[in-house]
């Protein structure tokens, strides 16, 4: 539910500071003169950074969500964890309106799970305590994006990019029960094609505010895990899908200037 909102915000947000660049469109160019369609020319740099954080709390009250939520199987469930993105890009415009570029991602998350407990009927029972896990993932992605203004705006445009990543990344599972440290420690080297949508607003001439989402992607996942330091084991996964994925929503402040020349020659 929270995720929900946060996106609606973010969205309310962009889409505010649109409507309110819409009134005053007349007095606003950037610079790039009044030519129909054209929201960044040929020529221009971009660089910037997106970034996501998300936290989660379960349990830490009476009517805490994970008590509502499955209710009926899940009890004392007290949990906390959350995800960090940052990612710096950098872009050049090698046509009106369409840019190729590169991408870093960090991705960083955290789970704690201090007690679960899962009953099914008289069926099966258990319970989970002391459960950690931790990974770290760093990306890369070489990028094509196309820009698509509003009503031929010169403020605010929707685009579409197109990603080709690779990932490397590395995470560690764990119990500490009993005193007695066990878990599973996992080498991740992936690589994935990806679609995303996104909304961008000019508040200057030169700064822009960015919401991005993926909603489509391909990808591969090749994952060598050892376990208490003694069982070895390999996992590789592929597929396709196509929704919105909460967890990829990202706002991002962006800058687009001219090359030297380009200014030189206005």
């Amino acid at each position: 539910m929270m995720k929900k909102i946060l996106a609606t915000a973010i969205l309310a947000c962009v889409v505010s500071l649109g409507a309110y660049a819409s009134n005053s469109e007349e007095t606003f160019d950037r610079g790039v003169g009044k030519m129909n369609s054209v929201f960044i020319p040929k020529g221009y740099i971009g660089g910037g950074l997106s970034f996501s954080y998300k936290t989660y709390e379960f349990g830490q009250s009476p009517d805490d969500v994970g008590y509502s939520m499955l209710f009926s199987l899940l009890s004392g469930i007290k949990a906390e964890a959350y995800t960090l993105g940052v990612s710096p890009t950098v872009s050049y415009f090698i046509m009106d309106n369409f840019s190729v570029g590169g991408r870093f991602d960090y991705n960083r998350t955290l789970l704690d799970l201090d007690n679960l407990g899962l009953s099914i009927g008289d069926l099966a029972s258990f319970e989970i305590s002391d459960y950690h896990f931790l990974r770290n993932a760093y990306s890369g992605a070489v990028t094509g994006r196309y820009y698509m203004p509003i009503a031929n705006s010169k403020r605010i445009a929707m685009f579409g990019e197109l990603r080709l990543g690779f990932e490397i990344g590395e995470s560690l599972a764990y119990s500490s029960k009993g005193g007695v440290n066990s878990g599973t420690f996992q080498t991740i080297y992936g690589g994935d094609l990806t679609i995303v949508p996104g909304l961008c607003v000019f508040a200057t001439n030169e700064v822009c505010v960015e919401v991005a989402v993926g909603i489509l992607g391909i990808d591969y996942q090749y994952v060598k895990q050892q376990t208490n330091l003694v069982e070895e084991s390999v996992r590789q996964q592929s597929g396709a899908n196509f929704k919105i994925n909460p967890l990829s929503i990202s706002l991002g402040i962006a800058f687009y200037l001219p090359m030297i020349q380009n200014v030189k020659s206005k």
